[in-house]
């Protein structure tokens, strides 16, 4: 009897848990498409479908659609910018793809990973698991994927400074779109053929890369690749001289990227708009869009701090939908198991015996299953509620960023209203009265005089204020080259020539003529400037200031020296803690205290140190050390 009816139980429960399986995984299959599809609009509920499909997966043992769970939701991650968590993602999924030897999906997973890798400039590891990949599309005939990994590895091979490998791959990749059709393909392979054809500076090359690239983007109407073509194209422009064409690239890109709300390609527009302005020496067009660059990234963090409280939201929703459905499904578990106690009683009523006993030891069997799975799932929430710590700290930092980004706009406000404008007032009085002839002709000339000092101020603390804002917006990199100092110290002493001679200043350019370093030019000149001019400031009529160099064995070291008035140690540590900080000159000069703050900046950006050494009275020496191995 009890070989009967195990023969019997047997026949009539597999077609059940067949049906059952066959059509939880194409509920599994649904919520991962439709998760897909909501990624790009409504990240909350594309995470909360995938939450639900792995679950149903894991419970019905279908391994297919629970890797494939893992792998879109490491897409979301790596979407939003959380590049580890997509890896760990990745990886799930990769070795569940292993274990059921899912070759194709395998080559799929590999390519999401390589991906992650590059935005990590690991890029000998993205490029060996591409080729990998790249195989196993070959073998599946799969030509569209093939397109898509030839112009990655183009990429690669354009990162790393080859360009004779990127241009075969580029063209490879742009032939096979042509072939079978692939436009997002093709117009990708022409907008990297026009980046390698810019670089090598073939301007002709570049622009028919671009223009054929933009055509496809208008067809697919891709805004991104439209924003992204315009804003090489117009640097292309800026190389030719065409400053009105660059302008209207730059701005058709800026309208585009806005459109979409790309912030990187915006930031970019921006800056070339403020670079026309200042190459036709529209300044004060220029300084509104740097304003507007400001805006931008202050909204651009604001939205950052918001996407973080809100994708803590999610994390907390997910872990509430986790336990929801895991109750449901005992509830749906213990019904289904009723109903089919139900129905062995009807259909067999000399079992129920047996088939109680059965029950008894599945329950048993699941109380202990889902102990482990509650003892895994705690653990999870443990390690979520660190993530959330982590979280909270960075939102934190951005706040503290947001405050000085505050507090530094409105020293720039007080600095541009007061500094800046009270000398062009002056200069208009000045100028109104010479023009009058309400002065007599000897006054004139004094006042001339001082309206050029006037100027030379005014001038330098302008300089001084776009270079150091350039530096904020852009993240400007180091420009390096090798260049004389002596060449650098005499330019800066022929452009203080006629304040040494008013104060009867000797200077002594004590430098080496062959002494030359490998530095940012333009940033060193910055600095050497502002401390010659601040030497002037401080030092009395018949003094002295020289600049002189030494090298040691890690540093090179470049001394001004001056024999003014001094500083108290109070003083030099106020300074020394970037403080905006300044006093009158000798002859009553007046700073914005903004100088010594931007050198200090430009020579931390060399990794090297600015120390000062000063007594009242007794002048002061600034000392730039710059370390041999960043010159």
């Amino acid at each position: 009897m009890r070989i009967l009816f195990f023969i019997y139980f047997f026949f009539l429960a597999c077609p059940l848990f067949a049906q059952k399986s066959t059509g939880s995984s194409f509920i599994v299959d649904s919520l991962n498409k439709e998760a897909f599809d909501a990624k790009r609009s409504d990240i909350s509920k594309a995470l909360n479908l995938l939450i639900i499909a792995q679950n149903t997966a894991k419970q019905i043992d279908y391994k297919k659609g629970q890797a494939v769970a893992y792998m879109y939701e490491g897409g979301i991650f790596q979407q939003q910018g959380f590049v580890k968590r997509a890896l760990s993602d990745f990886y799930l999924s990769l070795d569940i793809f292993r274990r059921i030897k899912d070759t194709f999906n395998i080559a799929k997973v590999s390519q999401q990973i390589a991906g992650s890798l590059i935005l990590e400039s690991k890029y000998d590891s993205a490029s060996a698991i591409y080729k990998e990949s790249l195989e196993v599309f070959k073998k599946y005939d799969k030509q569209e994927e093939v397109v898509n990994i030839k112009n990655s590895l183009g990429l690669i091979q354009l990162y790393k400074g080859k360009p004779d490998s990127a241009v075969i791959l580029f063209n490879q990749a742009l032939n096979t779109s042509k072939l079978i059709k692939y436009d997002y393909g093709e117009k990708k392979a022409l907008y990297h053929l026009g980046k390698l054809a810019l670089e090598g500076k073939n301007l002709e090359l570049a622009t028919s890369f671009f223009y054929a690239s933009i055509s496809i983007d208008r067809k697919l109407n891709d805004r991104y690749g439209l924003a992204l073509n315009n804003l090489e194209l117009a640097n292309v422009a800026f190389k030719r001289g065409q400053l009105d064409s660059a302008f209207a690239m730059s701005k058709a890109s800026y309208l585009f990227a806005k459109s979409i709300g790309a912030h990187e390609l915006i930031d970019q527009s921006v800056h070339q708009i403020i670079q026309y302005y200042k190459k036709t020496n529209a300044l004060e067009k220029a300084m509104a869009w740097q304003d507007t660059a400001i805006l931008i990234n202050t909204l651009h963090r604001k939205k950052e701090n918001e996407y973080a409280a809100n994708f803590i939201d999610i994390i907390k929703n997910q872990q509430s939908l986790r336990l929801d459905w895991e109750n449901s499904f005992l509830r749906a578990q213990r019904a289904s198991d009723e109903q089919l106690f139900i129905l062995t009683v009807g259909t067999f009523i000399l079992i129920i015996l047996a088939v109680l006993v059965v029950m008894v030891f599945i329950n048993y069997q699941k109380q202990k299953h889902f102990s482990r799975e509650l003892r895994a799932k705690n653990i999870l929430i443990e390690a979520q509620i660190e993530e959330m710590g982590t979280l909270n700290k960075e939102i934190s930092q951005q706040n503290r960023m947001l405050e000085a980004d505050n507090k530094t706009k409105d020293k720039l406000l007080s600095i541009i209203s007061h500094d800046l404008r009270n000398p062009l007032v002056n200069t208009k009085g000045i100028l109104n009265l010479v023009n009058q002839e309400m002065v007599p002709e000897d006054q004139a000339k004094q006042l001339l005089l001082q309206l050029e000092t006037q100027y030379m101020g005014t001038t330098s603390l302008l300089d001084n204020l776009l270079f150091w804002l350039k530096g904020q917006m852009s993240g400007k990199n180091l420009d390096r080259s090798v260049f004389i100092v002596y060449q650098l110290v005499k330019g800066l002493e022929d452009e203080h020539k006629m304040l040494f001679r008013r104060k009867n200043i000797t200077f002594n350019n004590n430098l080496h003529p062959q002494m030359f370093i490998n530095a940012d030019k333009e940033m060193i000149r910055i600095v050497l400037r502002n401390l010659i001019s601040n030497a002037i400031k401080y030092t009395p009529e018949n003094g002295t200031i020289q600049v002189h160099a030494t090298q040691s064995i890690t540093h090179a070291i470049i001394c001004v020296e001056d024999s003014g008035i001094g500083m108290t140690q109070e003083t030099i540590e106020k300074i020394n803690a970037k403080q905006y900080y300044t006093t009158a000159g000798t002859s009553m000069e007046k700073g914005s205290g903004f100088g010594l703050m931007l050198c200090s900046d430009l020579i931390n950006r060399h990794d090297g140190n600015l120390i000062i050494e000063s007594l009242p009275d007794k002048g002061s020496k600034f000392i730039i050390q710059l370390p041999l191995q960043s010159i």
